[in-house]
């Protein structure tokens, strides 16, 4: 991956599906309240 394309803010997070409690590790910009 080139360098200083990204965001700064660019960065790996798990999204909750709180359904069936599956988690998913993806890159994301996404605001989070929590970390």
């Amino acid at each position: 991956m080139k360098n200083g394309i990204h965001p700064e803010n660019y960065r790996l997070v798990v999204f909750k599906d709180m359904s069936n409690d599956e988690m998913f590790l993806c890159k994301s910009t996404a605001e989070t309240k929590d970390t």
